[in-house]
């Protein structure tokens, strides 16, 4: 069982293993997903491993980006020096890291990021095989989904339990990467969010008031109350979120989650030191399995604080009434019922009526409503191994070594935990003729401990008046700290060894058939009937369908035959997919899915799971599977695995430019299926803005607003992004531009991509026949492509990123 902190800077750090972390992840200056943060320089993460490693602290650096084939190579020397100065695991979300790192860093145990989306029992086993000691779960799961995961699988699994939610699931997010260029997968998310958004109807009409603008907006973590229940759930790690937050935070949260799970209970006290740090309020309702409303923060999605009084005006003052008493200093945040939010800082220009009372005119204006605490004034200096105050308790002995053939002093290390470091010293005790040295001057000289992690608890001499000279005290001193901290390092890093597992056979998993693409074709991904017919007619050489159905009902599963009886009758290829998430409690459900598209015999199945592997081995598939684009392959050496799973093509990540693009094809000798028209989804979400703002307020019992109407979000920029639902009640944001690639088919045909896909979810009919007709007649030859101006001032286009990279 461990208590998992963040730390974004050595000082933080240094809080976490005082406030009883079990162990810290950090992140160095590349290759994390807080690119923002401070973060660690190599000498200065291996300081702070070596100290962690003394107190048998772990450390885990985020390695969790995509990998762009540029960065490989920087990538390999990285690596090294993390297993050589000690790191215990990295966090990975690419599978290229993980295979990198077994090669040439085999040392280093593999964590399966929360950016894996891994948010089923299958998805766990599928990375176990691969050689994950850990997996940190979907923040998206129920309590019962957690402990059905952990009661049947080998591999560790950690869960946040603490700190700030992305609304959408970690990894398939694209919101922030397409309309600002920085991408969460690589670690510079812009956090769109976080920003006000209107809803709409499928009139243009605003259907929130305008104080209610931040509906994407998710409340923070807080399972301490739920600790037990965890626990008793067989997780691992209880991971808090918060490498960008300030020191005080990680004192407070990590010391109070200690002292919950040591004492098996969480107090009055527990909840306010929770309550007191930065919060944007608290949700447990993924836990709890009851998503809504409630987990938004709707008004305001910055630090709420906590709840400490209320104000009123009075006779031209603004009175504050307050339920504790307050330092002065303090900023305090009053919400008002209309929405609005005004600060008040508690400085000379207010007046203390008593200890819970506050009068004054502030300059910020007259606010009403509820008062919040949101920062307290800072009085924390940074501070030092001097003030470091979780150090070890030795207990020391100084004894006359003669076993030897010259008698020697000895320094004896003995840990509360009964380990023992001895240490010799060649001088030779004498009598002293004078004055011998005292216990009092030795116990001085050997508890110089300041710079260490140790404290001197006791001390013991040998009986008699001996005189040991102050240098000799403190080379014995230096010896034994020394040869404590390398037997602590070294008990701590042979812990670690055997953890370690080795990766398994994979060759089950190996698809058995294979399509052979030998010519330029055009896909595209329909979730009707009319639909396929329609690119079918347009010219269509492959269908895909199913997967993330963007419509609130569930297919008959009679639809699949249907489906791929259309397509060999007009000799198309007929693939189905696999939705982009599927979480554990949907699985035995989703087997019937799955089973009715292997006995529909496909050409072709495209993933977006990689525990679908799994699924369909268990159901007997043998046919040609697919690697899809929920796969975020970005790199020559993920595609390389799934390769080795003998996929018959790939759809790498929708964040790749052209120049990418073209040299991952150079990579390999699979073809890639690239995306050329359609709707990008930006997110998706279990948490759904219809049913929360339109319906009863929650996914529970909703009246479906979504089958009748269609609804989008409008942000402050007056971009329109339609929102869409699909049977499991997940909510998909799309993009507000169209991707349009009709002028450049001829230039990614001369590069070397000739397997063009269009997303014609939700488009109509005779729309989709004539883009698809466009895009074959262009490909074939018989029809121009149009200007490469063409969407740029009439109407409103996207290239996506094929021309604009990411950060």
């Amino acid at each position: 069982m461990e208590l998992l902190a963040p730390a974004g800077t050595m000082e933080n750090f240094i809080a976490a293993l005082e406030s009883g972390a079990d162990a810290i992840y950090l992140g160095g200056k590349g290759f994390n997903a807080r690119a923002h943060a401070a973060n660690f320089g190599i000498e200065e993460l291996a300081e702070a491993i070596r100290l962690a490693h003394i107190l048998d602290v772990s450390v885990y650096v985020t390695v969790n980006i995509l990998i762009g084939d540029s960065e490989l190579t920087a990538l390999e020397a990285y690596l090294k020096d993390l297993e050589r100065i000690g790191v215990d695991a990295i966090i990975v979300q690419d599978l290229a890291v993980a295979k990198l790192a077994q090669r040439v860093a085999p040392k280093l145990h593999l964590h399966g990021s929360t950016q894996m989306t891994a948010a089923t029992l299958d998805a766990v086993r599928f990375y176990e095989s691969l050689g994950f000691t850990r997996v940190v779960l979907a923040r998206e799961l129920s309590l019962a989904e957690i402990e059905h995961i952990c009661k049947n699988c080998t591999a560790e699994i950690e869960v946040f339990v603490h700190g700030a939610l992305c609304v959408c699931y970690s990894g398939q997010c694209l919101m922030s990467s397409f309309i600002g260029g920085r991408s969460g997968n690589r670690g510079a998310c812009a956090q769109p969010c976080r920003l006000p958004y209107e809803l709409l109807d499928s009139s243009g009409t605003s259907l929130l008031p305008k104080h209610e603008a931040y509906l994407l907006s998710p409340k923070d973590l807080n399972y301490s109350e739920h600790m037990n229940e965890l626990v008793a759930a067989g997780v691992t790690s209880f991971k808090v979120e918060g490498r960008m937050k300030k020191v005080s935070y990680v004192r407070q949260v990590i010391g109070t989650y200690r002292h919950i799970l040591d004492t098996a209970h969480i107090d009055s006290s527990d909840a306010d030191a929770l309550a007191s740090g930065f919060n944007r309020g608290f949700s447990t309702d993924y836990l709890t399995d009851h998503v809504g409303k409630s987990m938004m923060t709707v008004v305001a999605p910055n630090n709420q604080g906590k709840l400490i009084g209320k104000a009123e005006v009075k006779k031209g003052q603004v009175h504050l009434y307050l339920t504790e008493p307050i330092e002065k200093g303090s900023l305090l945040k009053v919400m008002q019922a209309s929405g609005s939010i005004t600060y008040y800082q508690i400085d000379q220009n207010w007046s203390l009526v008593n200890e819970k009372h506050f009068v004054g005119k502030p300059d910020e204006g007259f606010a009403a409503g509820q008062v919040f605490l949101a920062s307290t004034p800072k009085s924390q200096k940074q501070r030092g191994l001097q003030d470091f105050s979780a150090k070890l308790e030795v207990h020391g002995y100084l004894s006359i070594n003669t076993d030897r053939e010259q008698p020697c002093t000895d320094l004896t290390f003995v840990l509360n935990d009964g380990r023992t470091v001895t240490v010799s010293n060649e001088f030779e005790p004498v009598y002293a003729n004078n004055k011998p040295t005292s216990l009092e001057k030795v116990t001085d000289q050997v508890g110089r401990l300041g710079n260490t992690l140790f404290t001197l608890a006791s001390m013991s001499i040998p009986e008699g008046p001996y005189m040991w000279p102050a240098s000799v005290l403190n080379a014995l001193r230096r010896d034994a700290v020394e040869a404590l901290e390398t037997l602590l390092i070294t008990d701590h890093e042979k812990a670690w060894a055997e953890l370690a597992v080795e990766p398994q056979d994979m060759s089950s998993l190996v698809a058995k058939d294979t399509i052979q693409y030998t010519e330029p074709m055009v896909s595209v991904r329909v979730d009707e009937l009319e639909a396929e017919k329609a690119a079918i007619e347009g010219g269509a050489k492959k269908i895909i369908f199913g997967g993330d159905r963007l419509q609130r009902k569930p297919y008959e599963l009679s639809i699949y035959e249907k489906v791929a009886t259309l397509c060999k009758d007009h000799n198309v290829l007929c693939v189905f997919a696999t939705p982009r998430v599927v979480k554990d409690d949907e699985v035995e459900v989703y087997m019937n899915t799955l089973k009715a598209i292997v006995e529909a015999k496909p050409d072709s199945i495209s993933i977006h799971v990689p525990q679908a592997l799994l699924w369909l081995r268990d159901l007997g598939y043998t046919g040609a599977i697919e690697a899809d684009t929920g796969l975020n392959i970005f790199n020559g050496s993920a595609l390389q695995v799934w390769q080795d799973f003998n996929m018959s093509s790939i759809a790498p990540s929708l964040e790749l430019t052209l120049a990418q693009l073209v040299n991952l094809q150079k990579s390999t000798k699979l073809p890639l299926e690239i995306m050329v028209h359609g709707y990008t989804e930006m997110m998706i979400s279990e948490y759904c803005a219809i049913a929360s703002f339109v319906g009863t307020g929650k996914k529970e019992n909703c009246p479906m607003p979504c089958v009748s109407e269609d609804y989008a979000l409008k942000d402050r920029k007056g971009e329109v992004f339609p929102l869409r639902t699909d049977p499991y009640c997940r909510m998909h944001i799309m993009n507000s531009h169209e991707m349009d690639m009709r002028a450049y088919v001829p230039e990614l045909h001369r590069k070397g991509l000739h397997i063009l896909r269009i997303d014609g979810r939700h488009m109509a009919p005779h729309r989709l026949r004539t883009i698809v007709a466009d895009y074959v007649s262009i490909q074939n030859g018989t029809k121009e492509a149009p200007p490469k101006s063409v969407g740029k001032d009439d109407t409103p286009i996207t290239r996506g990123h094929y021309f604009r990279g990411i950060l």
